[in-house]
């Protein structure tokens, strides 16, 4: 396994069931300890998929109330 398949799997097990704000403060403490962290990075890709996921679900149930 090398760096990056190791820095993905690490990124999936923190992420896995993690509410937003428990994503937003791992990514602020992982910057905290390094400000180039790329395991920061993977956590803060993950919370930009949950927000665009949840932003879809709202518009996609916006739209099946529409008449």
């Amino acid at each position: 396994m090398d760096s990056n398949d190791a820095k993905t799997m690490a990124a999936r097990n923190l992420t896995d069931g993690a509410t937003l704000d428990e994503l937003r403060q791992a990514a602020r403490d992982l910057r905290a300890l390094s400000p180039e962290s790329a395991l920061a990075a993977l956590v803060e890709a993950k919370i930009e998929q949950m927000m665009a996921e949840s932003e879809q679900t709202n518009i996609e149930g916006r739209s099946a109330c529409s008449p």
